[in-house]
């Protein structure tokens, strides 16, 4: 059994908030509706800080591509062999590498008779809880082997999209850096000969070389404190984002401004409720458990009152045009609702969004390096008036 946490509204509209035990979230959100608890946040309760620290170190080491081989390989040997020897195949391949420990635990959990979606549930924080869910209903269903499969296309698209932003911003860091180093150098070093110069000859310097100056002092004086507070306030923002609802839910609805974003919110969407409507699982309860696998609150609010409107009994096309989604994805929504192709048209959608956002993805390091060059001109254009607005004022000291 896993422990939930959970925050929703009764009947009477008053806040609940506390802990549960259940198998799944199907099972935890059953338990809710059956106390008459509209759940407005349901997620795994925390481990122990010593287990989750190390889980996250060991996501570290595996890698962001390690998931995705994982259940390729998994899926590939399931067509050959069980479960159990699958794993233990995996496991005699993994020796003395970061992911031994990991398929040693499965191989003895489901050995042992546990469901592999419950053994992949200790490790959550490396699997996901999507994915988890993905194994839950395809361990129920039969169908572990085409779920395995799709998991690895979805987590390798995902890898190939974090890879291309994260390739895209390499220029502009670099220039940024090499900028902010040559200020570095020239506050320190350049800036210091103007002042005692001006200063032997009774003259005052410009406003903006006097401002550098005097930064770049106050930062080689008080570099310790500075990167103490700097530290400081970085571990204080991550604890307000993670812990702070009002904070995460407005970051989140900041994301969905970006396209880029946007859009794979959407993709992932689409291809996670086109696999649970093809699983057998009813079109709300899928809805519901999309709603669970979203990491953006702004996503599950959007998605919870979805539910609630197609349990009414109200179309779902209608409902993704009321949440303003994008005509087109609409326009086949409808259709496939309308002749009884919706997971084929959902499959279209997720098809389509993901063009979307390899077309992003494809202008994207131009665009980076744009902004980067004209942030760091900007830069460098401060530095040299700070440099030679002094120089064209020796003339008048004489």
């Amino acid at each position: 059994m896993k422990k939930f946490k959970y925050r929703g509204y009764d009947s009477q509209a008053v806040e609940q908030v506390g802990t549960l035990e259940a198998e799944d979230y199907s099972e935890a959100y059953a338990a809710l509706n059956f106390q008459g608890v509209t759940v407005v946040k349901l997620e795994p309760a925390r481990g122990n800080f010593a287990n989750v620290a190390g889980n996250f170190f060991l996501k570290l080491q595996l890698g962001g591509q390690w998931r995705a081989v994982f259940f390729r390989e998994l899926s590939v040997m399931l067509g050959v062999m069980t479960l159990h020897d699958s794993l233990r195949t995996l496991a005699g391949a993994s020796k003395n590498q970061p992911s031994e420990k990991i398929l040693n635990d499965l191989v003895t959990a489901v050995g042992e008779g546990e469901s592999f979606y419950s053994a992949l549930g200790r490790y959550e924080i490396i699997f996901g809880g999507d994915a988890i869910q993905s194994v839950e209903i395809g361990e129920r269903s039969g169908n572990i082997q085409d779920v395995t499969a799709r998991l690895a296309a979805q987590l390798e698209r995902n890898y190939s999209t974090e890879k291309k932003v994260r390739g895209a911003m390499y220029y502009p860091i670099f220039v940024l850096l090499a900028a902010f180093v040559a200020a570095i150098i020239l506050v320190n070093v350049t800036l210091p000969v103007f002042e005692n110069f001006f200063t032997q000859q009774g003259g005052e310097l410009p406003l903006i070389t006097l401002i550098l100056l005097h930064g770049g002092k106050v930062l080689a004086e008080h570099w310790l404190l500075i990167l103490i507070a700097l530290t400081l306030s970085g571990a204080a923002c991550i604890w307000i984002v993670s812990e702070v609802e009002a904070v995460k839910f407005f970051l989140d609805k900041l994301k969905l401004n970006f396209k880029v974003l946007r859009e794979i919110e959407l993709r992932n969407f689409f291809g996670r409720l086109s696999f649970l409507l093809e699983s057998g699982v009813t079109l709300n309860e899928a809805i519901k458990l999309c709603s669970a696998a979203s990491k953006n609150l702004v996503v599950k609010k959007i998605l919870g009152e979805i539910k609630f409107s197609v349990e009414c009994g109200e179309s779902f096309s209608k409902l993704v045009a009321k949440e303003k989604f994008p005509p087109l994805y609409v326009g086949l929504i409808t259709t496939g609702e309308a002749g009884g192709e919706l997971v084929n048209m959902l499959r279209q959608c997720e098809a389509m969004a993901d063009f979307e956002v390899e077309e992003i993805l494809r202008t994207l390091p131009a665009k980076a390096e744009i902004f980067g060059t004209l942030l760091a001109g900007l830069i460098v254009a401060t530095l040299v008036f700070a440099v030679m607005l002094p120089i064209l004022d020796v003339s008048n000291l004489f």
